[in-house]
């Protein structure tokens, strides 16, 4: 067995009546179960000469900017969707009333036909986690209602709710199937509109092709279009060996287990000649169906803003100089700290209720580097007191003075000082009701963010460059990484998403490294642990390298690759 084949350039588009686009397709953000890594699915569809793939992993977006960019790269389209989960007809998302099984629901395939789609793709798909999770993020009908505008939905295939009556429905021939069916498909049909609602064709299993001619005598009671896919969960049909070792993986079993799950080896992303020779047996229902992926991928036309500024919009009324408590006041007996918490509870900061107008914004960036420049300024003397009384400290004073009024100068003239305002009002927030929080990282490095309280490190006396955290010259905000205490935490994120209507939280993906994949598949195909071990010992221990480098570089390893075929399908099944 040889290494990877080289990838062959992109083939030129094949014309429109030959086209077919995978509106259902799994990549590896449907978590250890879809096998199909976004630069590889990209440069296979451009080699295939189709114009255009989906992606719709299961129950969320994870990977959809990484798809997007990719394939624009290659000049494909994208069509950004998710396959759904939805709770039965009657049953609220928020229920987790354990009922022995399917717990996750239906299926649904979601497509966003334009922006308004993609915007209702992020509330569903976030509402899913936030309040529907029970076994998967479920979402609900009510919800599908509220946010169909802009979606196109794909309803059909075993899983899915039209799929499962009609199951059921040519299994026993009980009626009360097929009308749960129709019942399925009216309802659909009216929350997404008729021309948005397609009933869903697959042929790959039997079951599946047992429920196809009622799916079609559906769709034509119904008068409803058809469209045909494949579910495509891995790239080629040589990677269905590899994929089930990733199901193993998932499922914790072993290769040789007789009752375990297994995919049905036609799930790849088969070429528009494929998939249109497969659906010939059904005429020109079949031509429809396969037409009809390509009329839906001309209208799904999103363009992602990216690189747009998302900042919350905010707005400060700046105090006059009358209402601000003096640092001298008898009152405070010398205790700056107090007097500062005073000065900072006279500022407000407020989001714009509505889409301010550009005078509105222009008022409000006045305000803001005002506002900023006064709490920074008081915040100085609460952090270096009110005097130098010697020449020497006079002069250190000079130097912080200096360095404050630039940094002040830097951020109005970025655009910042609203951002810093607004990471100081959650952190004054957080520590008035009793959450200790403190910056980290290059945010330390700022004496504007010193003299707010946001972090307790002098920048000049322990040199500390305000340049890790921003560069004049560049236009993208910087981080400010705030360490909250983690018994506080959710109050200060929910006191956030209260006062500005959301918070975003970031996820990161951990990938399996070449050593722990041999050793994962080593555990699936059932060989001896010191066996496995001195395969993975045989991977050179460098950042990031992977298993063709590995073979590349150490030549043991190409040795046993060559000569046992064990280790080759090992090592073959660790790296797609």
């Amino acid at each position: 067995m040889g290494t990877e084949a080289p990838t062959k350039p992109a083939a030129p588009p094949l014309p429109r009546e030959q086209q077919f686009a995978h509106l259902h397709l799994h990549t590896e953000y449907s978590l250890l179960d879809g096998g199909n890594r976004i630069d590889k699915l990209v440069k296979r569809v451009a080699e295939l000469g189709m114009t255009s793939v989906g992606i719709t992993d299961h129950g969320n977006i994870f990977g959809h900017v990484a798809f997007y960019l990719a394939c624009k790269e290659k000049g494909v389209k994208p069509i950004l969707g998710v396959e759904a989960y939805v709770t039965p007809p009657g049953k609220p998302r928020t229920d987790r009333t354990y009922s022995g099984g399917g717990e996750g629901g239906f299926h649904l395939v979601l497509l966003a036909e334009n922006l308004t789609g993609w915007k209702n793709l992020l509330v569903l798909c976030s509402e899913a986690y936030l309040t529907g999770f029970y076994y998967k993020p479920r979402i609900d009908r009510d919800l599908l209602t509220k946010h169909a505008e802009g979606l196109i939905a794909i309803n059909g295939h075993l899983g899915s709710e039209i799929g499962e009556h009609l199951l059921a429905f040519e299994t026993t021939g009980d009626r009360k199937y097929w009308d749960l069916a129709v019942e399925s498909a009216e309802w659909h049909a009216k929350a997404f509109g008729k021309k948005n609602f397609f009933v869903e064709l697959q042929h790959h299993v039997r079951d599946q092709n047992s429920i196809n001619k009622h799916l079609i005598k559906l769709a034509q009671d119904l008068k409803l279009s058809l469209v045909c896919d494949n579910d495509a969960h891995f790239l080629k049909a040589e990677d269905h060996d590899a994929h089930d070792t990733l199901v193993c993986i998932s499922t914790a079993r072993n290769k040789n287990d007789t009752d375990r799950m297994k995919y049905p080896e036609e799930l790849y992303v088969k070429s528009p000649r494929e998939m249109r020779e497969l659906f010939d047996q059904y005429g020109a229902i079949g031509k429809a169906a396969c037409d009809a992926t390509v009329d839906i991928a001309e209208r799904c036309n999103v363009e992602l803003p990216l690189g747009v500024n998302h900042a919350p919009m905010v707005k400060i009324r700046v105090p006059a100089a009358k209402e601000l408590p003096k640092h001298d006041d008898a009152k405070y007996k010398g205790d700056l700290s107090a007097w500062y918490r005073d000065y900072c509870s006279k500022f407000e900061l407020q989001p714009f209720e509505k889409e301010p107008t550009k005078e509105q914004i222009e008022e409000s960036k006045k305000a803001c580097d005002a506002a900023l420049r006064l709490l920074a300024e008081a915040g100085f003397v609460w952090r270096y007191g009110p005097d130098a009384k010697q020449q020497s400290a006079a002069a250190d004073r000079s130097e912080k003075v200096a360095r404050l009024e630039r940094e002040l100068k830097i951020l109005a003239d970025k655009n910042i000082s609203a951002y810093f305002l607004i990471v100081w009002d959650f952190v004054n927030w957080g520590r008035q009701n009793n959450v200790p929080a403190l910056a980290r990282g290059s945010g330390v490095g700022t004496m504007v963010g010193y003299v707010l309280g946001l972090s307790n490190a002098c920048p000049v006396r322990y040199g500390l460059l305000f340049e890790r955290f921003t560069d004049p010259d560049r236009s993208e905000y910087p981080d400010i990484d705030i360490d909250l205490c983690q018994d506080g935490r959710a109050n200060v994120i929910n006191y956030v998403r209260r006062k500005y209507g959301h918070v975003a939280q970031i996820i990161t993906f951990g990938t399996m490294k070449a050593r722990a994949a041999v050793r994962d598949v080593g555990r699936v195909f059932g060989l001896p642990l010191s066996e496995v071990d001195k395969i993975a010992k045989l991977i050179p221990e460098q950042l990031n390298i992977t298993i063709d480098d590995s073979l590349e570089k150490e030549p043991d390893l190409r040795k046993l690759y060559e000569n046992d075929q064990r280790i080759a399908r090992l090592l073959d099944n660790a790296r797609t």
